[in-house]
């Protein structure tokens, strides 16, 4: 074989190899992609979920008196100690309980006081807290809650976390009538959800899980205490102890 015919034999194989790489590069490349990672199931959004308290972020002593002559809804149900309001003083030995879950409180007026330094209290004491006047209905008499509180030239509150600036009623107006009266009486039921239990049980709660709508919650409604086990979102057992 002449000299130029193995140059071309050589340089047809080398054709034919690169031409077989470039093939399979292309197909690597245009393969539809495989996700290797696992799928994780989406969870759709319920009509709880896109129910969304209203905000006034309230930071300071006038932002807090634009709640005076306003109703709020207790957010926070059986986390805040209240006690009685006479004389334009706040009567911190005579407590009152603590604000059950949805209870309407008409504000009457936003005061600061500086609380007795062994007060059991989850708001900060501070150099003086800040509390809430209000009355209930059916309720003639005047109390006052701290939602907040001063020290030195700076403040914290709580406002937002504590209270329902829209009456939740109408906020989970879609919520079954035996599911309200369940929760305006503090109580649970089966088939109520996390959501409706804690707005009728309170804050106060504690579970060995954190996968909610699957766990069991222990919860702590004014002193009466509660056990509430959820599968899918439902309280299929409930036990009042």
């Amino acid at each position: 074989m002449k000299t130029w015919q193995k140059t071309g034999a050589v340089t047809l194989v080398l054709l034919a190899v690169f031409g077989i790489r470039i093939y399979f590069i292309w197909r690597e490349r245009n393969a539809p992609m495989v996700n290797t990672k696992p799928q994780v199931a989406e969870r759709k959004l319920t009509a709880d979920d896109v129910v969304l308290p209203r905000k006034l972020y309230i930071d300071d002593l006038k932002s807090a008196k634009a709640l005076v002559g306003k109703t709020v809804w207790v957010q926070s149900g059986f986390t805040l100690d209240y006690y009685p309001y006479a004389g334009y003083r706040v009567e911190f030995a005579h407590g009152a309980g603590v604000l059950p879950s949805v209870e309407a409180l008409q504000i009457s007026d936003i005061i600061t006081e500086k609380a007795p330094a062994n007060l059991a209290t989850r708001i900060p004491l501070g150099d003086k807290q800040v509390f809430a006047v209000f009355k209930m209905s059916n309720d003639a008499k005047s109390y006052a809650t701290a939602i907040g509180y001063i020290q030195g030239d700076d403040s914290k509150y709580y406002c937002d976390d504590i209270f329902y600036y829209d009456d939740p009623h109408q906020m989970y107006k879609f919520w079954p009538a035996d599911v309200w009266q369940a929760i305006d009486q503090h109580q649970s039921k089966p088939g109520m959800n996390e959501l409706q239990t804690a707005m009728a049980l309170g804050m106060i709660q504690q579970s060995e899980s954190s996968d909610i709508g699957n766990r069991t919650v222990d919860y702590d409604a004014g002193g009466k205490k509660w056990a509430v086990t959820f599968q899918n979102d439902k309280a299929t057992a409930v036990k009042a102890e």
